[in-house]
């Protein structure tokens, strides 16, 4: 049966955010509608940092009026909201007004019961959803805690348009390469394979020299790799790092699965979900500690051979499990 779903989308435009909506209007077997918190703005001001600061973001789109309106021309049978931090809890009230059967789904990539990911409007809304789909399974039990109605777990996912093998690219080719933000777990592993003479490249924001002081060996380039740019760089260098990011809980993440989709040869940290995602050994290589890390890259940076076996069955994988944006959609209209 046909269904009218209308896509709440919170985010702020960003190349490093994966474009959902644009798989969703893929779909001919719905109609698909979208309303957007922010349109061509890549930044917050000033004033809306503050705010989101003290996890009370401030409605300068008119974004809750706009959400109404839309849902009364539309009349959709579902609203997926991703994130919906800006969502206020008399939105969703309102909403239900006009139709007690409308199905109201949560969906994002964050550990939303973080405080730094989320907002006291979402903490409000927890139980106002009829699903939440989460990609930390580490969250479940705690959603229903908060008084969650359904909450299901999903793998994270790559873009089939974003994330894929590119020809080999000198300019982006790199021995040891880290793409994500800052961390001293991340720093203190990555300092600890240059102090033993092996040459790691990374990208990404927030690596204030001050406090990540780079030492011999490691190159910080102080920048983002997005787009083109990111996905060559997976290619075409020999070792992609996976760390997973402790504030936020992480068992596997978005570069868990869009370095082997974009053909890239992924050493991760060692978790149940990454030997579920991926089999040890054959399609990734996992370390617990500094120590084996160390011991992994040294050998399969001389190993081209075991190397592009490895990756090549970890890109089959991936596309062969369907871990990618219009399978997860799929999946979530499955549910729904």
């Amino acid at each position: 049966m046909r269904k009218r779903i209308l896509i709440v989308n919170n985010n702020i435009n960003s190349a490093l955010k994966p474009n959902i909506i644009k798989y969703f209007k893929l779909l001919k077997s719905h109609n698909i509608y979208s309303v957007n918190n922010y349109e061509k703005r890549v930044k917050y001001s000033l004033l809306e940092k503050i705010f989101n600061k003290m996890r009370i973001p401030i409605d300068i789109n008119n974004f809750n009026k706009r959400v109404i309106i839309k849902v009364k021309k539309v009349n959709p049978d579902i609203i997926f909201v991703i994130k919906g931090n800006n969502i206020y809890p008399s939105t969703i009230s309102k909403i239900r007004t006009f139709n007690q059967n409308i199905k109201l789904i949560n969906w994002s990539l964050d550990n939303m019961l973080k405080k730094h990911n989320s907002s006291r409007y979402y903490d409000l809304c927890i139980d106002k959803y009829d699903i939440h789909f989460t990609t930390k399974s580490n969250t479940i039990q705690d959603y229903y805690i908060r008084g969650a109605k359904k909450v299901i777990f999903l793998n994270q996912a790559y873009s089939q348009d974003d994330h894929f093998p590119e020809k080999f690219n000198k300019d982006y080719a790199h021995d040891v390469l880290f793409i994500g933000s800052a961390e001293k777990e991340r720093f203190n592993s990555l300092k600890y394979l240059a102090v033993n003479g092996i040459k790691v490249d990374i990208y990404g924001d927030m690596w204030d020299s001050k406090i990540y002081k780079p030492v011999k060996n490691m190159i910080i380039h102080k920048k983002p790799l997005v787009s083109d740019s990111y996905r060559k760089a997976i290619s075409s260098s020999k070792i992609s790092l996976c760390f997973l990011r402790k504030i936020n809980d992480d068992i596997h993440t978005t570069r868990s699965i869009e370095i082997p989709a974009c053909g890239g040869f992924m050493i991760a940290e060692r978790t149940d979900e990454h030997k579920l995602l991926f089999e040890e050994d054959k399609e990734a290589v996992y370390f617990s500690t500094d120590k084996e890390l160390l011991k992994k890259v040294k050998y399969y940076i001389n190993n081209d051979l075991e190397r592009n076996n490895i990756k090549k069955e970890a890109y089959l994988r991936a596309v062969n499990s369907k871990y990618d944006y219009s399978n997860m959609i799929k999946k979530i209209l499955k549910f729904i």
